[in-house]
């Protein structure tokens, strides 16, 4: 029905979401009208007529048996979860669904006859049969659909609360970068006015002055550069949490995405449900020609409805066509269904429910097969936007760190060597002219040098972060802010990266992606990167040298099948060697980097 795998649409019969609030309110308006035994014939005890009264009263009993069997299957549901296979859980569900199936016309039959309302116990193996079959078929399909529908939406939370993360990360980031030379500069000079109010009241020898020189070198120059060059940004201020969607971001394009249903799903859906009945009412022969008579028919229908809409390009036409042609399609197989009743001697019946029961069947397939494509492109659209945002936000990241470390620089090397080497003068020329010093002397040297390192310190330098090992491990920090990260990495790797930016780029792109696939298939975010070299065999043609190992893991399982795509496909382009699997309960990206 859609891209994910049958393993994963097992899966949600026999989980958490296989008995839940919406089967019970999904299932009720079957309940009131379809499986609703009172609105056919019933005879009403000792008058043998029907009444509105008793109709009314019907529908409350049958409302009321609904709630009684949603509340047991609220009860029931952790038998099923308690067993420690999928195919026990999964053959415990289908039993409770039976079971929950067969207990309906029971109870119906028991309240009637209890309040003397009317007498309901004819063919009860029958109605017995056709509410276990209905049950095991509606059930299964609700607990696969919600747990679609959730592991969804949690995925969508994560990706969403991650996106959100790196967003007030790279906002934090781009606001620092915008203020921090000018924030340096205010600071620098703040420290110094402090450092002159306190010391220069006076004149001073020139042996005086070289030391106030040094001692602002290496009181205030020097700890502001180590702290600028050691130091890591901090972290940004606690963000909310996202906002979810909303309703028009869930169903934007969802009719555009409706197409015609599979061929065989609505058919195996719809025979499933009618077989019950048509067994109870006729043999076993009628229904197995019916079956294949009936089979046909709607197959081929199916097939010619998907190529006479395949090139309506407007929704509400597409969708109009479909229903047209759905419902011509059950009512050319109700009309052969009576002949067949007439062939084998039974009193010809058209079943008019059909043409209403099968399109609902087939649109209802196409639906839920146009919202799974919606949030799976919804789920690669929103992946794609984490990935792009976070290489943005390193960006930024990189030129911040790189700013810091060109500021602690300037400070380290220039300003700190020009007010050495003003000391050093000063002091070297105290001999030979003793004549003291007035403050605003000592202030003009040290503002020159000062001025001339601010000058540098304001200038918006376009260079770049070194590529290599730092950009790697400013990456590694980048992600350390959204994900729980434990590296394990070889010394050598930091040396081929530093002798190669191609191999650096390539150990960006499969950290990013690598990453982006921890968030996707993870269950927590818990991620651990283990980097090491393997060294290869020399060839005539290249010396011998080494290639990197990378292996990314996180615990959780993959969502259906590994398929290609564009961060893979890229992954394969730079790499020899790209694997994407589990590993016991970990998801676990290989990578071999030449």
């Amino acid at each position: 029905m859609s891209g994910r795998s049958p393993a994963l649409w097992a899966r949600g019969i026999g989980g958490r979401n296989a008995l839940s609030l919406w089967s019970w309110l999904l299932t009720l308006p079957l309940a009131l009208t379809v499986m609703n035994m009172f609105a056919g014939s019933i005879t009403l005890a000792g008058t043998g007529s029907v009444t509105p009264a008793v109709g009314g009263s019907g529908t409350a009993i049958v409302f009321i048996v609904h709630v009684l069997l949603g509340l047991l299957g609220i009860l029931l549901r952790p038998l099923i979860t308690a067993r420690p296979s999928l195919k026990g859980r999964i053959t415990t569900a289908f039993g409770t669904f039976a079971f929950l199936g067969a207990c309906r016309p029971l109870l119906v039959i028991w309240s009637a006859r209890a309040l003397n309302i009317a007498d309901l116990s004819e063919d009860l193996w029958a109605r017995v049969l056709i509410n276990s079959g209905a049950a095991l078929v509606f059930l299964s399909a609700i607990a696969m659909l919600t747990d679609s529908i959730r592991g969804h939406a949690v995925l969508e939370r994560r990706l969403r609360a991650a996106r959100a993360a790196i967003e007030a990360q790279l906002g934090f980031d781009e606001q620092r970068l915008s203020s921090i030379r000018s924030d340096y500069v205010t600071q620098l000079s703040k420290r110094l006015d402090t450092v002159l109010s306190a010391r220069m009241t006076t004149t001073l020898d020139r042996s005086e002055a070289s030391r106030l020189l040094r001692t602002i070198s290496d009181d205030v120059v020097r700890p502001m550069s180590h702290q600028l060059f050691h130091d890591h940004t901090p972290l940004p201020p606690e963000t909310p949490p996202p906002q979810p969607p909303s309703s028009a971001e869930r169903t934007e394009g969802l009719t555009d995405l409706i197409r015609a249903a599979p061929l065989a799903l609505p058919v195996l859906l719809f025979e499933s449900l009618i077989s019950v009945r048509l067994l109870a009412e006729y043999d076993l022969l009628f229904l197995l020609v019916q079956w294949v008579v009936g089979g046909a028919i709607l197959l081929a229908g199916n097939a010619v409805t998907a190529r006479t809409v395949r090139r309506i390009t407007s929704p509400l036409r597409r969708i109009s066509a479909l229903t047209l042609c759905y419902a011509g399609t059950a009512a050319i197989g109700a009309s052969v269904t009576c002949l067949l009743q007439d062939a084998f001697g039974y009193a010809p019946f058209f079943y008019w429910s059909a043409i209403w029961a099968y399109p609902l069947t087939a649109l209802t397939v196409a639906v839920l097969r146009a919202a799974e494509r919606q949030r799976r492109r919804h789920e690669v659209r929103l992946a794609g936007s984490l990935n792009e945002q976070l290489k943005l936000a390193d960006r930024v990241h990189q030129k911040l760190l790189h700013t810091r470390r060109r500021i602690a620089r300037i400070l380290h090397t220039k300003l700190q060597g020009n007010l050495v080497s003003s000391a050093l003068a000063l002091a070297a020329s105290g001999g030979n002219d003793p004549e003291d010093l007035a403050p605003q002397h000592v202030r003009d040297i040290l503002t020159r040098a000062v001025a001339a390192a601010q000058s540098e310190i304001l200038e918006d330098s376009s260079g770049q972060a070194g590529r290599g090992a730092p950009s790697i491990q400013d990456l590694l920090s980048t992600w350390g802010r959204v994900l729980k990260l434990a590296c394990d990495i070889d010394r050598e790797v930091w040396a081929l990266c530093d002798e190669d930016p191609a191999r650096t780029e390539a150990v960006i792109e499969v950290l990013s992606e690598g990453f982006t696939n921890a968030i996707r298939h993870g269950e927590r975010n818990h991620v651990r990167v283990t980097m090491s070299v393997h060294e290869l065999r020399p060839t005539r043609a290249a010396a011998e040298t080494g290639a990197i190992h990378i292996s990314i893991s996180s615990p959780g399982r993959l969502r259906g099948p590994v398929r290609p795509s564009l961060g893979m496909t890229t992954l394969q382009a730079l790499s020899k060697e790209v694997t994407l699997s589990e590993d016991g309960k970990n998801v676990v990206l290989r990578v071999s980097l030449a």
